[in-house]
């Protein structure tokens, strides 16, 4: 019988993910529901969401100070206020991870704890 050697391969989006699936269930699912499909009119969607996949620094933004003011997802407008839900850097990511590869999104790049900190408040 010979010598297995199972080797661990890290994939830190899916890492991500699977923590940023914990805080979406959290802090989030009330608001934009359990498929990110959100409220139309109320709030936004994730869900294939032209605004989060066009503006990640404003969607990250959003998470991170909150957001109030008139947005545009997918031709509806919406001015209802979201608020700040306190959380930190690397949850804040990887709930952006989450959200931006679920539901039919697709990200292109990999949201770091150091990304978001660099975020300041407009």
């Amino acid at each position: 019988m010979g010598l297995v050697l199972i080797a661990w391969v890290s994939d830190p989006l899916a890492e991500s993910m699977a923590r940023g699936k914990e805080v979406y269930e959290m802090n989030c699912v009330v608001c934009h529901l359990g498929q990110g499909e959100g409220l139309e009119g109320v709030n936004p969607p994730l869900a294939g969401s032209d605004y989060l996949m066009k503006n990640p620094e404003k969607a990250a933004r959003a998470i991170k100070f909150g957001q109030r003011g008139e947005i545009v997802v997918n031709g509806v407008t919406y001015n209802s206020y979201m608020a700040e839900l306190g959380l930190y850097d690397d949850e804040i990511a990887d709930v952006m991870n989450y959200i931006m590869n679920s539901w039919g999104n697709k990200a292109d790049t990999l949201i770091t704890e150091e990304w978001v900190a660099g975020i300041e408040k407009e």
